[in-house]
């Protein structure tokens, strides 16, 4: 107790060696608190008593204590009121998981996708048949391709239906499918307009994939893309598949383990070595069990075991989606859904405007109207593009800068259309198609639950 008068003097300090005795494993970091006399103590702040306005310290070597907040200085006092207990830990002992590994714990299963250009594809079935689905968050719902859907057996209705797509509108039908998977994700019965996507098209250009997936999926599987990690995150309990989330439950909890010759084990991980975990029994006794003579599925848990994981379970669980991205040094947009579109607010030219983001298209696209009142260079209608019902002119159009919040893009040259070319009015409500091409380059993650939208800008 001296030592700690003597080092800040005026702090009120009760010394317990019993508070924590339960040690919770986690290396902090130590930071250097000053009382309100000016004295000053390398400390780490591991707990709060809000109701009593009371911090706790832990002093390296020397236990820990308590102090009243206002003997703390200002800094201080605004540093323990700040203060998350889930986000300290994460930053001292899990910030090495990588965003896969973060939202697989929380109960996502992840796809690792394919590019076509900067479109994005993932293997499925529509009714037993491997097929490819394009992920496009620019489309409200989800569209088949006719042919494949004719291939895979669907239930095909006249052709009295109608979608619109960059080139116009075009005549589709109702496809009824008996099951489609994709992503550990299974849905039943489900009906899908259905439209051939090569009319128009010249022949070189070949469709890849047997749907556009849709947002309408998106947002019930709760959906996170990540390009950073060129993967697709879902929720597979929220479709029609068995099974319950693993959120709520703790994967780094009590395990029965069971070897190839059948005899088990109960018990928890507390460590591994490079062949072998270590398991402490219900029994209180600790056993060290060779990784080899394990059954396939507990030797593969036993891999993927790591202290990072199991301290992120036991102590991180209820930081949300939002939080662990912008722990990872992320910014994120709170975006606006209309009509299952994704709307993101930036800037085209200094101008104030909203951008339509569109996993869907390989490269951004900008309105020709906004092209032209916003000062952006265009040049000839010498060029096309390529969409539902076949191409529309377009010309190259340089912009000296695009913004998203602290992202910046600065002389980029795309293409520019008329997207109101049906209509006698021009504007709308967004200046044009924020495509994959920047997605990419900015390392985007885009998560359906929060509505948020989240770059990192190299």
């Amino acid at each position: 107790m001296k030592y700690f008068k003597n080092l800040i003097a005026g702090i009120s300090i009760a010394l317990s060696s019993s508070l924590f005795a339960q040690k919770d494993g986690v290396e902090h970091e130590y930071r250097t608190f000053k009382g309100s006399n000016g004295k000053e103590i390398q400390a780490v702040l591991v707990n709060r008593d809000d109701e009593k306005s009371v911090a706790v310290l832990r002093v390296k070597n020397k236990g820990t204590m308590k102090v009243p907040f206002e003997k703390l200085s200002e800094d201080d006092q605004a540093y323990v009121k700040a203060w998350n207990k889930e986000k300290s830990i994460f930053l001292q002992s899990c910030r090495g998981l990588t965003v896969k590994q973060l939202l697989e714990l929380r109960g996502y299963q992840g796809v690792r996708y394919e590019l076509s250009g900067n479109s994005i594809l993932i293997p499925g079935k529509i009714n037993g048949n491997g097929v490819k689905f394009l992920i496009d968050t620019g489309a409200g719902t989800s569209l088949l391709h006719l042919p494949k859907a004719q291939e895979t057996n669907c239930n095909i209705g006249p052709m009295d239906q109608a979608v619109w797509g960059v080139a116009g509108e075009y005549p589709a039908a109702w496809a009824e499918i008996e099951t489609l998977e994709f992503g550990g994700c299974v849905f039943k019965d489900e009906k899908i307009l259905a439209a051939d996507r090569r009319q128009g098209l010249p022949p070189e250009m070949k469709v890849k994939d047997a749907m556009l997936l849709g947002a309408e999926y998106l947002i019930q599987l709760e959906t996170v893309i990540s390009y950073k990690e060129r993967t697709i995150f879902f929720r597979p309990d929220r479709s029609d598949a068995p099974g319950e989330t693993a959120e709520g439950d703790d994967p780094f909890g009590f395990r029965i383990f069971q070897d190839k010759q059948g005899k088990k084990f109960r018990g928890k991980v507390i460590g591994k070595t490079e062949t072998a975990i270590r398991l402490k029994q219900t029994n209180g006794k600790t056993r060290l069990i060779p990784f080899y003579s394990l059954t396939e599925k507990d030797e593969e848990y036993a891999y993927g075991w790591s202290e990072s994981k199991a301290t992120f379970m036991q102590h991180c669980r209820g930081l949300t989606v939002e939080e662990l991205l912008e722990l990872r040094a992320y910014q994120s947009f709170t975006y606006e859904r209309r009509r299952n579109h994704i709307f993101v607010d930036g800037t085209l030219n200094d101008h104030k405007v909203t951008w339509l983001i569109d996993t869907g298209a390989d490269n951004s696209l900008l309105h020709l109207f906004y092209a032209e009142k916003y000062g952006c260079e265009v040049g000839p209608m010498d060029k096309k593009v390529y969409g539902i019902g076949g191409s529309a002119p377009a010309a190259a159009t340089k912009i000296d800068k695009i913004t998203l919040g602290d992202a910046v893009l600065t002389n980029r040259v795309l293409l520019s259309t008329d997207l109101q070319r049906l209509s006698e009015n021009k504007e709308q409500e967004w200046v044009g198609l924020f495509g994959a091409d920047y997605m990419r380059e900015l390392e985007a993650v885009i998560t359906y639950r929060e509505n948020k939208m989240f770059l990192k800008q190299n």
